[in-house]
């Protein structure tokens, strides 16, 4: 799938759902790990201020490419964002259960974003999952979501929900090409948000 290009970037048009305005992007050891796995998710967050953020999130590798689906809903701002291209599927062996999916997603503000979300699973039932997330959104500094720190999910103060990271299988291959794409192809100069 094709993605609609982005707006022309204004200065420090980063918007970081997890961590304020984003810093440049710097190189890190990242690719999706063979044999290719996935993850899902699924809960709230809590802003700074209180108000409630909900997200499903899964993604991977299925049939030899990208695959997954983003949903956040900021009811505070009733911004919601639905993700239209997975455009990368990364890991890094210094956080061996965290997983960034990387693409683009239309909102209901009428406009294409280029995300990076990362999940953490450490373990059942969710305590100390994670979930964090960062937009590219053109001309926007900071107007979504400042302020969230990456949450716990299930911590009494963070949010709630589980994340899981599934075993690969049959479905879960990709291609040479694949793993061959370096970060910035996959995720932008977007920074993990962790």
């Amino acid at each position: 799938m094709a993605h609609r290009p982005l707006p022309a970037l204004a200065a420090a048009g980063l918007v970081a759902l997890a961590l304020g305005i984003a810093t440049p992007r710097q190189a890190s050891a990242h690719w999706v790990q063979p044999p290719c796995d996935f993850i899902t998710s699924g809960g709230f967050i809590f802003k700074d201020n209180g108000k409630r953020v909900n997200f499903g999130i899964h993604g991977g590798c299925k049939n030899g490419e990208f695959w997954g689906h983003v949903n956040i809903v900021d009811h505070e701002q009733n911004y919601h964002l639905s993700s239209v291209e997975i455009t990368g599927y990364l890991y890094d062996p210094a956080y061996p259960n965290a997983r960034d999916i990387c693409g683009f997603a239309d909102t209901n503000d009428d406009e294409t974003v280029r995300f990076r979300v990362r999940l953490v699973d450490n373990g059942e039932p969710g305590r100390m999952d994670m979930m964090g997330f960062v937009i590219d959104r053109a001309g926007y500094p900071g107007d979504r979501f400042y302020g969230v720190t990456t949450r716990k999910l299930a911590n009494g103060k963070g949010g709630g929900g589980n994340v899981q990271l599934h075993k690969a299988n049959r479905s879960t291959s990709a291609t040479t090409q694949m793993y061959a794409l370096k970060e910035w192809e996959m995720c932008g100069d977007l920074n993990t948000p962790m």
